[in-house]
């Protein structure tokens, strides 16, 4: 996920596959129209890619919508960004305010740092939590010398001090049907809360687009749009690069996990940069853009011949892929040695960076898996993100 939708730290595999399987549930295809209930028309051109949030920029505020439809049910909910003092029209009197800039932010998903980098914003960031799945070393280091709170996470949530560190808002991320006790209680307390979704987005750069979003937040949203343009123009040129390729090698994903196979959905973001790739997944058959799970004897008929193996979890050796199932020795992949993984850049032996500038460079992402696929179409290119499972 980048995928697994593991996504960022979801990679934990137990986590990984209970998000998985409540993600069954959202099959919103890419095509789709966006299921918003305001004037879709105003906030033309400042999003492009994402389905799960939209920016309204006016005069003196901007509106922010987060779309959410990973639930049994579909709404949005909008929040009124204005300057301090700024005057807003009636209309939008009942929706909840945020101050902008937001100076000091409890970070709750380690993986949005990245976006933060990409703004020079990190020094909003007031409290984070699970530092110890933080990839950024100068975060990581200001939790450890006491720099820079941790305040937990769930059920661990510290709100006390939340309150101590003078929060003014706290960024987290959505779990399909699960109540968000830990934000009605804050909301109480006055901390503005946003819930983002990014992990169910159906491409690489719709996920990297939520940077517009933290931007806007922090007051640099008109600096993050130049950044993110040349970011879309490197991805549509290497997706270019791959269109007219033939031959498409076959692909199969991730690791069968007590007793079903997770693969991506047929619309998912994963599925989509294997297209944009020049990959035939071979579970391109739906229109899911979370995890499907199925039986292994599914996978082992349809995936037996598949080419390439990608995202085998965390392994890093032939051997450690036969420890989940002896059968998996029959696979082409391993007999050819066709098989990369996304965990090339680890630090105190499991941070991914993939999870986390992975989310803002889907151009680097696409440009391995190219070279993976098609290294004749980029001779002399070192994988970023990827590596080679060796035996």
């Amino acid at each position: 996920m980048f995928y697994s939708v593991s996504l960022f730290h979801f990679r934990k595999t137990a986590f990984a596959v209970a998000l998985a399987m409540v993600m069954l549930a959202s099959a919103c295809s890419q095509r789709q129209k966006k299921p918003v209930s305001y004037d879709d028309q105003a906030a033309k051109g400042l999003v492009r890619h994402a389905i799960g949030f939209d920016l309204e920029k006016h005069d003196d505020f901007m509106l922010l919508h987060l779309i959410r439809h990973y639930n049994d049910r579909q709404d949005t909910l909008t929040y009124v960004m204005q300057e301090k003092n700024a005057l807003i029209p009636i209309e939008y009197s009942d929706y909840e305010k945020i101050t902008i800039p937001v100076r000091r932010i409890a970070l709750l998903h380690s993986s949005y740092l990245s976006f933060f980098d990409f703004c020079g914003s990190l020094d909003h960031i007031a409290a984070i939590s699970e530092a110890r799945y933080v990839y950024n070393e100068k975060i990581y280091q200001e939790v450890q010398s006491g720099a820079l709170p941790e305040v937990g996470y769930g059920e661990t949530l510290d709100k006390e001090r939340l309150l101590e560190a003078g929060i003014d808002l706290v960024l987290t991320i959505g779990f399909p049907n699960s109540p968000d006790r830990n934000g009605e209680l804050l909301r109480e307390l006055g901390i503005p809360v946003l819930v983002f979704s990014d992990w169910q987005e159906t491409t690489l750069p719709g996920r990297a687009e939520w940077v517009k979003a933290i931007a806007a937040l922090v007051g640099k949203l008109d600096e993050a749009e130049k950044k993110f343009m040349t970011i879309e123009q490197k991805y549509d040129s290497l997706s270019m690069l791959v269109s007219g390729a033939t031959g498409l090698p076959t692909v199969i994903c991730n690791l069968p996990f007590k007793g079903n196979w997770y693969m991506p959905g047929g619309n998912s973001y994963v599925a989509n940069m294997l297209k944009d790739a020049g990959a035939d997944y071979i579970f391109d058959d739906n229109n899911e853009t979370g995890g499907v799970p199925l039986d292994f004897e599914v996978v082992y008929a349809k995936g037996l011949g598949a080419e390439y193996w990608i995202n085998p979890d965390f392994a890093n050796s032939v051997d450690e892929i036969l420890a989940k199932d002896e059968r998996l020795r029959d696979f082409e992949a391993i007999k050819t040695g066709k098989i990369f993984n996304n965990n090339r850049r680890l630090k105190r032996g499991e941070v991914n960076d993939y999870w986390e500038s992975g989310l803002i460079n889907p151009h680097l992402i696409l440009a391995d898996l190219i070279s993976i696929f098609h290294p004749e179409l980029l001779p002399g290119h070192e994988l970023h993100y990827y590596k080679k499972i060796g035996s």
